[in-house]
């Protein structure tokens, strides 16, 4: 896989970018620095891999650049262009405004145009993210990694400037799991990933029953040695249950009369509790009519028209006659009212006698059969059997529910165990991997150690070793005996060195596979000394030769070397962007800084 083309549907805003066979430069000159380090951050030099990044189908999110300024950005369409390893070659057409739509094409010659293509035109339109993802990966069919996806180390070769803090783990990797990234590593090293995965696996099991182990012991105050001594106790208590059962189904109490009497209790207490019942409810609505009755209509004319004469207003006679009828009237109705609440009310009286009678018979009568079944000694024993049998039967489920748990706690011991000698097992098998090592692992490091002696003319080691946890940790340092770190600058651009030689190794590596057949270095030149910086571009040069390999790098144009007399730098032909800090025409999108 190498990348091809580079443009959009904003070509005045940004400029097409074809990618030659081979070394590539993205170059920015700098004539007005801002700042003394003159870095050109505004220029954008260091978006370019984040754009191709994003036609790469990576996933975006708000605070990708692209999407915090949508009213600079959606209108915008990106086409990539890339060269695929089984011949030919595939654009990808992404939008900023729906970057979950994407399309290809496929077809045999290089540097197409594609953006006045009509959807009908295009082999797959508008593919959901997921299946765009899974169409790409199926088109590259890099099978030196699979099962994992091409995007899982597609950052190993898009260094940016993040990425060089460590060679082995990358930024989107960030504090993120292990397992996240090392079986990947792990795999393009030449060892077997699933050892790894499965190992990490085995981890997260082992601290789940561990987990598990200990809140059962929490919550029961059990311990496995308990096991025999509960299970004799549930079997006494069993033994003690069934022995209660059959004495209580051995007793005689004349069943059917028995029955009767208690059934006979039952239908009285019935008959009192509905007795009571009214008896509230009519001694209540008795309560209600009797204040009923006591309430009489006052009303006095001759206070009416004194108020009217204290007012200096007149009172006319027709007003007191109408007064006077209504008077009348209401005290009919009242009258009627009262007379029939008072019959009403005698009715209640009646009822209410007439239920405490019965009340007062039906009492005698519970007390007479409570006494009968209270007063037989056969009767005594029963009960209080069946409320021992009663506790038993509580006491026995109790032990039952703690028997279930004591069972999961040793089966989870069982489990822990199991799984702690997997994972012993597993520690071993990845140190003897370790130790035995393989074929291209020990091509890669030799190359790495190649790379970084022509370059630096120092020594340095990539290598493999069990961490605490009895998985692999990954190191590259060097091995000359100089503290390279005591000088920041110093070191890290000799960290960036060794970010740059693992990656040449691995692609060296793969170089004649499906695999990733080009790298992009941010910065790649970037605080060494000339003399290093040409002893780079030479390896470089060398390298893309012997493997063909596509080797893209951003600079800045004062950190390409003078005096090169070996044609190393990189000519006009080989320069695919070029950037200047001379105005809005001299960024990667030609606009005002965002």
């Amino acid at each position: 896989m190498k990348l091809s083309h580079l443009y959009s549907n904003q070509p005045e805003i940004f400029t097409p970018i074809r990618f030659r066979e081979g070394f590539n430069a993205v170059v920015a000159r700098i004539d007005n620095p801002k700042d003394e380090k003159k870095l050109g951050h505004n220029l954008g030099k260091s978006l370019l891999i984040e754009v191709i990044d994003f036609a790469l189908l990576k996933g975006v999110n708000k605070d990708h650049f692209l999407k915090r300024h949508p009213e600079l950005f959606d209108r915008f369409i990106f086409f990539l262009e890339i060269q695929l390893p089984s011949g030919g070659w595939v654009t990808i057409r992404r939008s900023v405004e729906e970057p979950s739509k994407i399309a290809f094409k496929r077809h045999e010659e290089p540097n197409a145009n594609f953006v006045d293509l009509e959807a009908s035109g295009w082999d797959h339109w508008r593919e959901s993210f997921r299946n765009a993802v899974n169409l790409l990966d199926s088109m590259l069919a890099l099978t030196p990694i699979k099962p994992w996806p091409y995007r899982k180390g597609l950052g190993y070769f898009l260094r940016t400037q993040k990425d060089y803090q460590d060679v082995f783990q990358l930024a989107k990797f960030g504090k993120g799991k292990d397992v996240a990234w090392k079986p990947y590593l792990a795999r393009i090293l030449g060892f077997d990933d699933s050892l790894l995965t499965e190992k990490y696996e085995a981890d997260a099991e082992l601290k789940d029953w561990r987990a598990k182990q200990s809140q059962i012991e929490a919550e029961t105050n059990l311990k496995p040695k308990d096991f025999d001594k509960l299970r004799a106790s549930l079997d006494a208590k069993q033994a003690e249950v069934d022995g209660k059962v059959a004495a209580l189904d051995s007793f005689d109490f004349h069943g059917q009369e028995i029955e009767l009497t208690r059934s006979l209790a039952d239908s009285v207490e019935a008959e009192i509790a509905a007795n009571n019942s009214f008896l509230y409810n009519a001694r209540h609505d008795l309560q209600q009519i009797e204040k009923s009755l006591v309430t009489s209509l006052e009303f006095d004319l001759g206070d009416v028209k004194r108020v009217f004469e204290e007012s200096k207003i007149s009172f006319p006679g027709q007003l007191a006659h109408d007064y006077d009828a209504l008077v009348t009237f209401n005290r009919k109705i009242l009258n009627e009212r009262q007379s029939m609440l008072g019959e009403r009310a005698e009715e209640l009286r009646k009822e209410i006698s007439q239920l405490e009678a019965e009340n007062q018979t039906l009492g005698k009568r519970r007390q007479e059969i409570l006494k009968v079944l209270g007063g037989t000694d056969s009767l005594r024993k029963f009960k209080e059997l069946q409320k021992e049998l009663d506790a038993d039967r509580a006491g026995l489920e109790l032990l039952r529910e703690k028997s279930e748990r004591l069972e999961q706690l040793i089966a989870a011991q069982k489990k822990l165990r199991e799984t702690k000698e997997r994972v012993a097992d597993l520690t071993t098998s990845i140190e003897e991997a370790i130790q035995s090592s393989n074929k291209r692992y020990k091509a890669i490091q030799q190359t790495f150690r190649e790379i970084i002696s022509k370059v630096l003319h120092r020594s340095a080691l990539m290598f493999v070793e069990p961490n605490g946890e009895g998985n692999m940790e990954f190191r590259a340092e060097f091995s000359d005996g100089n503290d390279l770190q005591t000088d920041e600058d110093r070191g890290t651009s000799f960290r960036k060195m060794l970010c740059i030689a693992f990656d040449l190794a691995i692609l060296v590596s793969y170089s004649k596979e499906r695999f990733f057949h080009f790298v992009y270095h941010d910065g790649a030149l970037e605080a060494l000394q000339a003399k290093l910086r040409l002893a780079l571009l030479r390896v470089v040069r060398e390298t893309c030769d012997e493997h063909g390999i596509q080797y893209i790098f951003s600079t800045l144009s004062e950190d390409i070397p003078p005096g090169d007399t070996q044609g190393l730098c990189p000519n006009d032909d080989e320069i695919v962007l070029k950037l200047h800090d001379g105005g809005d025409t001299g960024r990667l999108f030609k606009m005002k800084p965002f």
